[in-house]
């Protein structure tokens, strides 16, 4: 019989969603806390939860033996020390995204996950939709052919009102704009797809918004599978 993870979702705003997935797949998954600052906010999510305690102590989370896997569902700037410490008391780790601001970071968080032996895991959930799932069975079943161009497309009309909330549109809080922080999970169907990138060209402006982070984006993507121009003529 596989292991019931016991989790405690840290941050009741997206956390909510959160603990709405674990609910759906209550087989694997226990919801024993939700920690918040909030504490009124923390008591209505972890309310929807059976057995589920509202806590604001992130400490006191961190402390408890019964917890297996903590979800980190804090503002961007938040992560690298959120996730850092919940490694050091030997859980394992599901983080939004972006889950650091930096390469540097990401291989010091890989770095602290090998030193505790614990998994960490971005939150990519649109990697396990049905159409995707459709496609990567099409490829595996090598009957897509080899691919040649590929686009995706983020249009998301993100008005004022999104960043009245103080963390959002700040370098230093968000980590990112439109790239990092909203059509990331669009380039990441691109590289779950197909593979590493060899070369990027971009484009950013922040043409709508008051805000300190690119709200437009335009992203050109060479992949390292694609084959060279070298090659084809010697096809």
């Amino acid at each position: 019989m596989s292991k019931r993870f016991r989790v405690a979702v840290i941050g009741a705003g997206i956390g909510a969603a959160h603990v709405a997935g674990y609910l759906a797949n209550a087989s694997g998954y226990e919801v024993a806390a939700v920690c918040d600052l909030d504490a009124a906010r923390a008591t209505a999510v972890a309310g929807t939860a059976p057995g589920a305690v509202a806590v604001t102590s992130y400490d006191s989370v961190l402390m408890r033996d019964d917890i297996d896997l903590i979800d980190i569902c804090l503002p961007p700037h938040l992560h690298l020390q959120a996730i850092e410490a919940a490694l050091a008391a030997g859980k394992h780790v599901l983080c939004e995204k972006p889950l650091v601001g930096s390469l540097t970071q990401v291989e010091q968080v890989m770095r602290a996950a090998e030193a505790a032996g614990r998994t960490v895991v971005p939150m990519y959930q649109y990697r396990y939709g049905n159409g995707l799932a459709r496609l990567h069975q099409l490829i595996e079943a090598s009957v897509t052919g080899r691919p040649l161009v590929a686009s995706v497309e983020t249009h998301w009309n993100r008005l004022p009102a999104y960043y009245d909330v103080p963390w959002r549109g700040r370098k230093a809080t968000e980590l990112g704009g439109a790239m990092l922080a909203h059509a990331i999970h669009a380039h990441d169907l691109l590289t779950f797809t197909l593979g590493p990138v060899r070369r990027v060209f971009a484009k950013v402006a922040t043409r709508v918004n008051d805000i300190e982070t690119e709200d437009c984006a335009a992203i050109c993507l060479e992949m390292a599978s694609a084959p060279s121009p070298m090659s084809l003529r010697g096809a």
